[in-house]
């Protein structure tokens, strides 16, 4: 049964830093794992704008294509052709 002198205890200091590696290493799968969702969305949305100009379906926009050359450059990627 714990006291409270138990409770109100110092952690030594290998627990903490077993507590904090753990604590960041969960963070880092996290946003390993919001970061391949949100890389596959784009690659999903550049395949949209290819398709969108390759149809000829713009609206009025007739800067579609500076649009879609302007995602690619911010992202890395290129349009399929």
């Amino acid at each position: 049964m714990n006291t409270i002198a138990e409770l109100f205890k110092r952690m030594p200091i290998a627990a903490i830093v077993d507590d904090q590696l753990y604590d960041a290493q969960r963070k880092l799968l996290e946003h390993e794992a919001a970061a391949e969702h949100h890389a596959a969305l784009a690659e999903m949305y550049l395949c949209r704008v290819q398709r969108l100009l390759q149809t000829g379906t713009r609206s009025k926009s007739s800067d579609a294509v500076e649009d879609s050359a302007a995602i690619a450059l911010k992202t890395g990627r290129r349009l399929r052709a």
